[in-house]
């Protein structure tokens, strides 16, 4: 009996959309746009626009599948996306900056050092997803970003509903 294998099948190990892969998702969007600090709503913009940056025009192609309804993702994200900040800021990766606009974030000097550490495929995707997405963007307000976003809403993850409507009449 492999004493290893029965130890983690207890343990609910949980990666995927996890604070550890969110946070680092953050992380890498603050290190894209250093020494710039921005506010936990455009993260979710930005967040979910970099992981299907393929239902935007022209973008690179998406990181996760396309899925049914995925739009919903943005309305579920705040949380997620927090306990990714506060592990990240915890480990003394991001800073939270107090000014003007409110409560936002930023990359510090040790963010690229600890970024350096990663080189798998997903982790060059998602680089170049980001600063794809922060280039096209960069001048849009979070207003200008969340009317662009519930424009595209109905397109957006709305192809499985078309198919599913053909579908029924073959």
């Amino acid at each position: 009996m492999d004493l290893n294998k029965e130890r983690y099948s207890e343990i609910n190990i949980k990666l995927f959309n996890s604070p550890l892969e969110i946070g680092l998702r953050v992380l890498v969007f603050l290190s894209t746009i250093a020494p710039n600090s921005v506010d936990i709503q455009r993260l979710i913009y930005f967040d979910y626009l970099t992981i299907h940056s393929g239902d935007i025009e022209n973008g690179p192609e998406s990181l996760h599948a396309a899925t049914p309804h995925r739009t919903g993702e943005i309305i579920v994200r705040r949380n997620m996306l927090q306990e990714g900040i506060n592990l990240m800021a915890s480990k003394g990766l991001i800073d939270i900056v107090f000014n003007s606009e409110g409560i936002t974030y930023k990359a510090n000097e040790i963010s690229p050092n600890f970024l350096g550490y990663f080189d798998s495929t997903y982790y060059i995707q998602l680089k170049e997803n980001a600063k794809w997405v922060i280039n096209k963007f960069a001048s849009y307000s979070n207003d200008d970003l969340n009317r662009y976003i519930k424009k595209h809403l109905d397109v957006w993850g709305g192809e499985f509903y078309n198919e599913s409507v053909i579908r029924e009449y073959e």
